[in-house]
């Protein structure tokens, strides 16, 4: 009876063994393999983001850019003539500082170049800020002369867009460029905007 007892506990326990010896063949290396594949993934992912970041960085800092003119833009005046001629699509990029008074002698009026925050229908740009620092673009087309009275009637086409206090545009045509205050009625205006305008250097 005892001996019996000794036969079954030894093929019991070389079957826990074997199972042991098939747990640690199979299934560890298998727990394992998907480890490292995860842990692969997850370091091939952050690797791939790494290099997108690093090139949008590596692409950023060729751009550089100089500044070719500075302009002081007075608040009582529309538009201030640049001297500069643009091309479209060309990539300009503008500073501002300073304040303007959008009513002379009311302490409650002044503005930056990012403008009041108020919008109305009397403004060059009826959807930004009253009193903001705009651009516009005159693509001048033809000119003619009235033979009687020698009056000049000019042929334009013309894009305005914002600037505000700091901005990169995009040049909407090619022609003369001009900057002035988002506000019709600027008689009454004081102050002045002190713009650098930039070019940018490709390397």
């Amino acid at each position: 009876m005892s001996n019996k007892r000794k036969i079954v506990l030894r093929s019991g326990a070389k079957g826990s063994l074997f199972l042991v010896l098939c747990w640690l063949l199979f299934v560890v290396p298998s727990l394992y393999f998907l480890f490292v594949s995860s842990s692969f993934s997850v370091e091939r992912s952050v690797f791939n983001e790494e290099k997108v970041l690093a090139k949008e960085q590596e692409n950023s800092s060729n751009l550089e850019w100089k500044a070719v003119s500075r302009i002081t833009v007075l608040g009582s005046v529309d538009w201030t003539d640049t001297g500069l001629e643009v091309k479209e699509d060309q990539e300009i990029y503008f500073s501002a500082q300073n304040q303007i008074s959008l009513q002379r002698g009311n302490p409650m009026a002044w503005c930056g170049p990012d403008g009041m925050d108020r919008k109305t229908m009397q403004q060059p740009i009826s959807d930004e800020n009253i009193g903001a620092l705009i651009g516009k673009v005159v693509w001048l087309i033809s000119i003619e002369v009235d033979e009687e009275t020698g009056e000049e009637m000019r042929h334009e086409i013309i894009e305005k867009f914002y600037i505000g206090s700091a901005n990169q545009v995009r040049m909407p045509i090619s022609g003369r460029l001009f900057l002035g205050i988002n506000e019709n009625v600027v008689g009454d205006n004081s102050g002045e905007f002190e713009v650098i305008i930039y070019l940018p250097l490709y390397p």
